[in-house]
Order: C-alpha cells, then structure tokens, then sequence
C-alpha cells in the first residue's frame, strides 16, 4: 500500500497539539517540519506536533508542512494550519462549505472582487471590547513565569458575496457552519467561544454591471482570550538610577 499521512487536526491555535500518523509504505516512520513555516515542532518518531506559542502575521506563514519518511525513501506532506481565533474562524466557515483556501479571510477596508461565480467570504472585527484583563505569578522551576490575559468581545461581521447567485443561495450555510459538530470542537480545544444566534442577513445585493450582484451580511459575537508568559522581573533586576542635583553656592 501507497504511503500515506492522516492528522487529527486541520488547523490549531497557538501552543496547541496534533498528531500525523503515516499508513502503508515500510515502516518505520521519520516525521519532520519543513522550514520556513508556521515554525512549529514534531517528534521525529512519534508524529506528535505542538504549534508554536505565537502565530504569525505574515499570511505565507500561517501553515506548517508535515513530512513522513518511511524506511525506502518514499514520503508524502501534508498541512496544518496555525492561527489566531478569528483565523480559526474562517478556516472553520471554509472547512464546513468546502470552500478552496483563499475563498474565506480576514480583511480590513478593501474587499478583493470576485473574480468568477463562486463564493467569497471576507470578514471583519466592527468592534472589540476587552472584558477581563488579569496577570498572575507562575512557578517555573526555580523562578516565577508572569502569566498575562486579556479577554476581548469582539463583534464580527461576515460578508457572503458572488459574482453569481451562490452568496443567494448559501448564505445560510454560515450559520450552519457556526453551529457545526467542528466548529463546537474547535471552540473547546482553542479557547474561544462564537455566539449561538448571529443577527438577520441585511441585503447588499447590487444591479449595477460593474458591481457584485449578489452580497449578504450577518454578524456574529465572539469571545476569545490573547494570553502571554514571559519572565518575572524581579525588583532586583532593575538598574539603580540616581540622581545629584549639583547646587550653586551662593557667594
């Protein structure tokens, strides 16, 4: 049988853990990362994978290739994906409407024009508000570790538009995707949380010819924490300034 590498995950947040498993070929299996990627980890033997602590935001290293080796060479790689909440939330809209990548991202003012029938998604934060902020020592080892969060509300919208009639058509499949077995598991295993009722599509729909015929709107709550470990300082580690104000004397 064809050498061949499953995954327990298709995208994960930062910290987070994966396996790979390899199938078929000879045994035994060497996993590796390729470089130049997310820059997370794997054990060579066992296929066991931690993302990296943070995610970066450069969109071209937003994955990691895994590769698996087996004992005559062959090998075969596969992708995981390493983001923030909110990335995580497109992948899990692509994922559930089986959408191609690049199909569902996060934009900022400009949204891209479609550029054939199917679907675009872009989505924006409208707002965000923290809620919770809290810094507590940590043991590590020897030393304390400062443990930061801040946990924000932040009001998403989604944009569903199409050159054709597909935004028309499944714009009720987002909030499906929401509400799916996938997106309950991803919220669980990341920490994050999508409110249950997003609000009433609005219709943006334009007749223009130059414009995108088909577009629709919803939005939706979201809640998820940014968190950060680093180093106490002592107040030993600062340096000691002082000051000498030199004054003139008087005759």
């Amino acid at each position: 049988m064809a050498l061949s590498i499953s995954q327990s995950a298709t995208a994960v947040g930062v910290s987070a853990p994966a396996s790979f498993l390899g199938d078929g070929g000879v045994e035994p299996y060497v996993y590796s990362v390729v470089p130049g990627g997310a820059g997370g980890t794997i054990n060579a033997s066992t296929g066991a994978y931690i993302a990296p602590a943070v995610a970066s935001s450069n969109p071209n290293l937003l994955y990691d290739t895994i590769k698996v080796v087996d004992a005559v060479a062959d090998e075969v790689t596969t992708q995981i994906l390493v983001g923030t909440p909110l990335l995580l939330l497109c992948e899990i809209i692509q994922k559930e409407m089986n959408l191609p990548n690049g199909r569902v991202y996060l934009w900022d003012q400009k949204i891209e024009q479609p550029k054939d029938s199917d679907l675009y998604i872009p989505i924006a934060i409208t707002s965000c508000k923290p809620f919770g902020n809290s810094n507590r020592p940590v043991s590590n080892g020897g030393s304390l570790d400062a443990d930061q969060s801040v946990n924000m509300l932040a009001s998403i919208d989604i944009n569903i538009i199409s050159r054709g009639p597909a935004a028309r058509d499944r714009k009720e499949e987002i909030v499906l995707a929401l509400m799916s077995n996938y997106a309950q598991r991803q919220q669980n295993a990341n920490c994050f949380y999508i409110g249950k009722l997003p609000t009433s599509f609005l219709n943006l729909s334009q007749v223009d010819g130059a414009a995108i015929p088909y577009r629709f709107n919803i939005s939706v709550n979201m809640q998820y924490a940014v968190c950060k470990v680093k180093p106490t300082e002592f107040y030993n580690d600062f340096e000691s300034v002082e000051a000498f104000t030199e004054l003139d004397e008087e005759p």
